[in-house]
């Protein structure tokens, strides 16, 4: 691996330098909508800029998820607009136990980001403490929203948003008891509970929402991606059923994806996610892929001419969109699809016209892009790549095995597949080895058990 391969993350950020004005305009309208003051507004939204560029710009500049799709930004300002005009209103009516500080910061967390969800919930405590001109609400707030977003950085089911409610409700409380010493509430019992479960409420409210932001935007949380992640969904039974070649396949490819994900600590359940719908779009013509067929005496591709095969085999790629918009799959699986083929040559077709012909245009034979945007979707296409290959090879031992994985990813490495992934040379040795110890682990043959005949049976 001779070229040079950046060692961090490849998207940059040209999107974010208008981020801070449309957010500071956002919540800055959103405090005095109530009660409209202009030099409020005015003093907010520098407060705001002043804490986007100088703190939070910096701290997510490396942040390529809200970059992926205008859907996620879109999205972003969406969620701070009604958590901001939310949290004014319920102030102005019930007062500060009632602000549901955490809701905002834990749903873009889930759906987005936990260093966006942080971000969000700073932005929130301190504007809103700066608009009432009450510092100590800042310290009731900000301590809430950093607990519940650390909590759910990593979130894998519903009981751990629960739980991060819970967290946040005993930070609350604490904070409150903390500053009662220097700030008299005068809080009755009831105003104590409120305190105390009104993060937990919010979070249950957050669960409640969530499949129905998740299925209108297509963004989906790691828990709307585990949940489309079983074999009981209808479209996997409809590619069991009509393409079982491809699904085993896809089966392999979830499992090497998803260990090699954990392996350099990414979205292993977005990787497996992706892996499992990648070639979805198989399922309308499967008798042209061959590990759907049952004898290569059947390959329909013997009669064609190479150029209409190689049209047929891309159109996997259309249908498998239209097939994950169809059944709003998650945006994220959508992209998958081209993505992990890159803009990869189909070099048997290639040849095969090459051979045939003395000459070819070499662009109908490549697949459109683009090349994997994100580590998870470069790990897609490693994975399935080092599948399908490995698959072909018959009597292979680990050497074999280990030779084949390193040789792929080097190729793929070589033909600038990888460039847009982030991922580095030491990522891309890490992935080397959890491949090879995937296939080694399920190369290994299991123990013959002892049978008993007829004349032990009857001694014993």
């Amino acid at each position: 691996m001779n070229r040079k391969i950046p060692e961090g993350n490849m998207l940059k950020d040209e999107a974010f330098i208008y981020d801070g004005i449309i957010l500071a305009l956002i919540i800055s309208v959103a405090n005095n909508i109530y009660d409209l003051s202009l030099l409020d507004l005015a003093n907010e939204f520098i407060l705001i800029l002043v804490i986007w560029y100088g703190i939070i710009e910096h701290f997510i500049r490396n942040s390529n998820i809200i970059n992926i799709d205008l859907r996620y930004r879109l999205l972003f300002y969406s969620i701070f607009l009604f958590g901001g005009i939310t949290n004014t209103l319920i102030y102005k009516s019930y007062g500060i136990t009632f602000i549901p500080i955490t809701a905002v910061p834990m749903l873009i967390t889930l759906l987005i980001d936990y260093e966006f969800g942080a971000s969000a919930g700073l932005i929130l405590s301190l504007s809103t403490a700066f608009h009432h001109k009450d510092f100590f609400m800042f310290l009731h707030f900000f301590p809430q929203v950093f607990i519940v977003t650390y909590t759910l950085r990593n979130v894998k089911n519903r009981i751990q948003v629960t739980k991060a409610g819970l967290f946040s409700g005993i930070a609350s409380l604490l904070m409150i008891f903390l500053q009662e010493p220097v700030r008299h509430f005068y809080f009755s019992l009831k105003d104590y509970v409120i305190v105390f479960i009104n993060p937990l409420v919010s979070s249950v409210i957050v669960l409640g929402i969530l499949p129905y932001i998740e299925v209108s935007s297509r963004i989906y949380s790691n828990i709307g991606l585990s949940e489309i992640s079983t074999i009981n969904h209808p479209l996997l039974k409809l590619l069991s059923v009509h393409a079982p070649g491809t699904y085993y396949h896809s089966m392999r490819v979830a499992e090497l994806a998803e260990r090699a994900a954990e392996s350099i600590n990414v979205n292993a359940i977005l990787t497996r996610a992706c892996a499992y719908y990648h070639d979805i779009g198989k399922v309308r013509n499967p008798e042209f892929f061959i590990e759907n067929l049952k004898s290569i005496d059947d390959n329909p591709h013997n009669s064609l001419q190479p150029e209409v095969s190689a049209k047929i085999i891309m159109k996997h790629v259309t249908d498998g969109i239209e097939i994950a918009k169809k059944y709003r799959l998650p945006i994220q699986i959508e992209m998958a699809i081209p993505q992990h083929h890159g803009t990869r040559l189909q070099k048997y077709f290639y040849l095969k016209d090459v051979q045939e012909n003395g000459k070819s245009d070499i662009e109908k034979y490549q697949y459109p892009g683009p090349k994997p945007k994100t580590k998870e979707l470069g790990i897609i296409m490693l994975a399935d790549v080092v599948e399908a290959k490995l698959k072909s090879i018959k009597d292979k031992n680990i050497n074999d095995v280990s030779k084949i994985i390193e040789e792929t990813v080097i190729e793929l490495f070589e033909e600038g597949q990888l460039d847009d992934t982030g991922l580095t040379i030491s990522e891309l040795r890490t992935i080397i080895e959890s491949f090879t110890i995937v296939f080694e682990s399920l190369s290994k043959q299991r123990i013959e058990y002892p049978t008993l005949n007829q004349e032990m049976e009857t001694s014993g």
